[in-house]
């Protein structure tokens, strides 16, 4: 449209791009790409049963030059003008068939591949540990799950060494570095930001952590866990206790040291106080014994990195041993 007001109307200047290997480009390219398809996958995309010609004839509707080449194998080849760049495959050609072709004059025909869809193991797991901790009547919450690296180990009096958090290479901000390791900083957010709330707070989250893992061919794992927290005029250890309690219950893990429970066993975790900390132990009917999390009472140098002004109590656990 501005073209026209231009000293040489309607003309493009080419521009060479050389890349840091030598390789240089003249842009813009214009000549005509060309797309190979065939009548049989036209037809199956879109849904309708046409000849090669019918086809042909219906795509130079749509202003694209097509060609049969081989009439007995259905091939067509379709030549793509400039004007058309949104054309990139084939199915952008069966795009611009149906819209030649007409929607509305698409036969429609019963599903004959009928399937029954089904959640994964691990949603259906994480929505039974849900609801049984709704029930119980603590609150859900949804965090983000990036945070910055102060937040995921300096706050949480942690050390970082270097083979847990999955880094972002250039973050925006600094709220904003690190893909969370432990589910407990966003809820310590969360209640920070609602404090006018009355006491006491009893929340939880069952979502995604992710990890470094060399191993795998992108280089990180997630894993999905649960995680609560009670705030109140006293840390009240027993409330955090039973809340993780009722729920390996509902998972059928009895509180006991021998095969098929769980048990606490005591250990020195810098996000807890001193002596109130312990990690949650499952032992599995092999008589194998993993170590789902941690449950203690909030150490009050992280209550006050937080800026929360009262006792914090809480128990982060792995839940997908469980499946």
């Amino acid at each position: 449209m501005f073209s026209g007001y231009c000293a040489e109307p309607f003309s493009v200047e080419p521009v060479e791009v050389v890349y840091p290997d030598g390789k240089s480009i003249v842009y813009p390219d214009l000549e005509q790409r060309t797309v190979h398809t065939t009548a049989k996958y036209l037809n199956g995309i879109v849904g309708i049963d046409q000849s090669c010609d019918e086809i042909v004839a219906l795509l130079k509707k749509m202003s694209l030059e097509a060609v049969v080449e081989n009439a007995e194998k259905g091939e067509i080849s379709v030549k793509l003008p400039l004007t058309r760049p949104d054309i990139l495959q084939e199915c952008d050609i069966a795009e611009d068939l149906a819209i030649a072709f007409g929607y509305n004059n698409i036969p429609r025909v019963p599903n004959s591949e009928a399937t029954v869809g089904v959640p994964l193991p691990l949603n259906k797991l994480a929505d039974i540990v849900r609801t049984e901790m709704a029930m119980a009547g603590w609150t859900e919450a949804l965090t983000l799950s990036l945070c910055s690296h102060e937040e995921n180990f300096g706050l949480l009096r942690r050390t970082d060494d270097g083979t847990e958090a999955v880094v972002l290479k250039n973050p925006k901000t600094l709220e904003y570095q690190v893909c969370r390791s432990t589910l407990l900083p966003g809820l310590l957010k969360c209640v920070r930001e609602n404090k006018m709330h009355p006491l006491p707070f009893k929340m939880f989250e069952v979502s995604d952590v992710m990890f470094k893992c060399p191993g795998r061919p992108n280089g990180t794992q997630n894993q999905r866990r649960a995680c609560a927290l009670f705030s109140s005029s006293s840390a009240q250890f027993e409330i955090i206790s039973g809340l993780l309690d009722t729920l390996m219950t509902a998972l059928n893990v009895s509180h006991k040291k021998e095969a098929g429970g769980y048990y606490l066993e005591a250990a020195d975790i810098p996000t807890y106080l001193p002596g109130r900390s312990a990690n949650v132990v499952r032992v599995a009917e092999s008589g194998h014994k993993t170590v789902l999390g941690s449950i203690g009472v909030v150490h009050p140098e992280v209550l006050r990195n937080f800026e929360l002004d009262y006792p914090v109590s809480s128990f982060e656990i792995n839940i997908e041993p469980f499946l």
